[in-house]
């Protein structure tokens, strides 16, 4: 026994004691209503099953009407059953880059003009800017030249 399980009592366990019981059940025969019937001889309804040539899928392994395909559906059932989608995945986001033109078609000028941007600060830029290394935070406690 489970040690979450309640227990029961005393009482309850007495009247829980399994016990021999015979029952007499009536003939069919003998039930009002029932004269007539007749059970069917043993394994007669075994394999019988009342529904519609639809519902056993009647047909469905027939021989298959490739008539009933378009060339085309032909080429992508081909191509579906032929192909990995994951190798197709990897190959086109192998071609991806970014876009080059704007939605109106016309070419992105991103770096064309990048000099004639207002950058606070650019006046104090040095010839360390081109390479990366200037220290543009502490450009306002630098002391100028000391050549």
């Amino acid at each position: 026994m489970d040690e979450k399980d309640m227990k029961d009592n005393r009482r309850d366990e007495q009247r829980m004691q399994p016990e021999e019981v015979n029952m007499d059940l009536p003939e069919v025969k003998d039930i009002p209503g029932q004269e007539h019937i007749a059970p069917p001889p043993p394994g007669e309804l075994a394999d019988t099953t009342a529904s519609s040539g639809d519902e056993e899928g009647k047909g469905v392994l027939d021989e298959v009407n490739e008539g009933d395909v378009s060339a085309e559906e032909s080429e992508l059932l081909e191509q579906s059953a032929n192909t990995d989608p994951a190798y197709h995945d990897e190959q086109n986001f192998q071609r991806t880059a970014l876009d080059d033109r704007d939605a109106d078609g016309t070419p992105l000028n991103e770096y064309d003009r990048i000099e004639d941007l207002d950058v606070p600060g650019s006046e104090l830029d040095d010839e360390q800017e081109e390479t990366g290394a200037e220290d543009e935070e502490n450009n306002a406690y630098s002391r100028g030249d000391t050549d």
